[in-house]
């Protein structure tokens, strides 16, 4: 439990699921879903380092990394265009969409020289150098540009006030504990606190908290133990609006009509309603149905005997990205909700 009376991300993609009318899981789909990213982890397809493989992620593996990995998951929500615009950034010769553009952006400012990574400069940059920073190649500004400068200087005074401006103090007061490092963010980071309320219950979904533990663990690994996680199998998949679209492609969730009604091209779901929270919800849940569906396997098939235990965060990487791989097709087949939001 992160906050008192609020249930956890696991508990609360269980409960969504139990008390939940629009989103089911398809225990067919999720057993052939395991399989596949089993195999994947036979083949070595998937990478126990999925942070170190995009080649935007710093490799250097110190402080400054982590303070790379805190400023861009403080600003990891809403890529997404409006209607009529077009949200890319360029760097090293290619161009970047989604997450991936802001990651183009921050390094694009740090080989500019800009202080990008400090937290004195986080706490007093203003809307104007941000929106230099983060401005699409086509003259776009970034969606949500007001709440990502409130996000970034909020975590900057915070840093400044709490951690001596560097990230990995957090880190370290963590004690190599994923669940106490997510309990510092939500805690000490306003625009962390992913939380809703479904059936009288308050639950929290915490995607980008769970992403920030999640690239803190991959950024340090080999390189400094502070980030060895004893408990990093705890850490949830990472509820978006691309990875339930993907597990419904897949056939590890059913979508009902009700549901298939309210999403779709030009429609948009409120952050906090009921769809929006059921179908994160299900996220949430059909993981961890995932993993354990694995781990029966790799305990009685013979053919994952010697594979590897994968986390749900890993579940959520290879799915994410399966539907990056396969977006023309997913996209024909299920419709992806839209909410705009800072949460994810």
């Amino acid at each position: 439990m992160i906050v008192d009376g609020v249930l956890s991300p696991s508990e609360s993609g269980k409960f969504i699921v139990e008390h939940g009318s629009l989103v089911k899981i398809n225990r067919d789909g999720v057993g052939k879903v395991a399989v596949q990213i089993l195999e994947a982890a036979k083949d070595g397809s998937i990478k126990e380092a999925l942070f170190l493989s995009p080649e935007l992620h710093p490799k250097s593996g110190d402080k400054d990394a982590v303070q790379w990995v805190f400023l861009v998951d403080t600003i990891n929500f809403s890529f997404w265009p409006d209607e009529g615009k077009h949200y890319d950034v360029s760097w090293g010769g290619k161009s970047y969409t989604g997450y991936f553009s802001a990651c183009a952006a921050v390094n694009k400012a740090i080989a500019a020289g800009i202080p990008v990574l400090s937290a004195k400069w986080m706490k007093n940059a203003t809307t104007e150098i941000i929106d230099e920073i983060f401005k699409s190649d086509s003259g776009h500004s970034i969606p949500l540009l007001e709440e990502r400068v409130k996000a970034i200087n909020d975590s900057g005074r915070v840093l400044l006030e709490k951690f001596d401006g560097e990230f990995y103090n957090c880190v370290v007061k963590s004690e190599k504990s994923a669940q106490k490092l997510l309990q510092l963010i939500v805690e000490n980071f306003e625009s962390f606190r992913d939380f809703a309320e479904f059936n009288g219950q308050k639950v929290s979904l915490l995607k980008r908290a769970q992403i920030l533990v999640a690239d803190v663990y991959g950024s340090l690994q080999g390189h400094d133990e502070v980030g060895d996680f004893n408990d990093i199998s705890t850490i949830t998949m990472f509820a978006d609006y691309r990875v339930p679209q993907a597990l419904a492609y897949l056939g590890a969730l059913d979508y009902s009509q009700d549901l298939l009604n309210q999403i779709g091209e030009g429609k948009r779901l409120e952050n906090g309603s009921k769809a929006e929270v059921e179908l994160r919800g299900a996220s949430i849940a059909v993981c961890d149905e995932i993993v354990a569906k694995m781990n029966q396997l790799r305990a009685e098939d013979l053919r994952f005997a010697d594979v590897r235990e994968v986390t749900a965060m890993e579940v959520d990487v290879f799915v994410w990205g399966y539907r990056r791989l396969h977006a023309a097709d997913v996209e024909k087949q299920v419709p992806f909700h839209r909410t705009r939001c800072i949460y994810y």
